[in-house]
């Protein structure tokens, strides 16, 4: 489904990501793992369209994406969830699913947003109020449902974990799961190694700018040079 090779990307003289690959399926999660600065980030905007990358290659589908806009990306199938969820917190629920669906026509919009509204029944509750006076878990779902509504099949995720409570985490990564589930795609940037490695089929470990390790769940949990290179720099260092 979606190739990732040799990914580079710079911010002016900054070459923040020097060889980042990695590969998502129909159905499957993968989980990218790494330290804070690790070039986690910047990859999924890169493959969003929202950053455009140096070198290397981006295939959806055996399609180059590569140097796309982000408004191009999504109509060929791909969303991403961005860090801190960046809903539109002036408009209803409602306003911002419909900003989501902005590449289909209305009919079809509508039903899409009834699909979302049967997947997070608290988004239909709340369909009429401000996102802005939502939880922190109930924007997190709003930011899922807006990148569902323009039916995706592919879709990239960036600390969907970040700032919710606990049994929130939970909601959080149930709702991911239940996505893979319906035969998306998932590549998902998450601090939360834990959480992370209890949905992903396949597991990326990213530091300073390049992929160091592919694998399972299963082998990540396994080998310990893995836990360092998720836990930072000083782990390592300190080996």
């Amino acid at each position: 489904m979606l190739e990732v090779k040799d990914l580079h990307v710079s911010y002016g003289p900054v070459h923040a990501v020097h060889g980042v690959s990695f590969a998502a399926r129909e159905g499957e999660v993968t989980v990218v793992l790494g330290a804070n600065g690790a070039g986690k980030s910047t990859s999924m905007r890169a493959v969003a369209g929202f950053h455009k990358p140096d070198s290397g290659t981006i295939e959806l589908d055996g399609r180059s994406t590569f140097g796309l806009p982000a408004h191009k990306v999504v109509r060929r199938g791909m969303a991403l969830v961005p860090e801190g969820r960046k809903i539109f917190a002036p408009l209803t629920v409602e306003e911002n699913l419909r900003v989501g669906g902005y590449t289909a026509s209305r009919s079809k919009a509508d039903k899409t947003m009834q699909d979302v509204y049967a997947t997070f029944p608290i988004l239909h509750d709340r369909q009429h109020s401000q996102a802005g006076l939502l939880s922190g878990g109930e924007q997190q779902m709003l930011a899922f449902g807006r990148a569902l509504m323009s039916q995706p099949r592919l879709m990239l995720m960036d600390e969907p974990s970040m700032g919710l409570a606990p049994t929130m985490i939970d909601t959080v990564m149930s709702s991911v799961k239940a996505m893979a589930e319906r035969g998306i795609g998932v590549v998902m940037v998450e601090q939360n190694a834990d959480a992370g490695l209890e949905l992903a089929d396949t597991v990326v470990v990213v530091t300073r700018g390049e992929t160091v390790w592919t694998g399972t769940a299963a082998q990540a949990r396994e080998d310990k040079t893995i836990v360092h290179a998720m836990l930072g720099e000083a782990a390592l260092d300190g080996a």
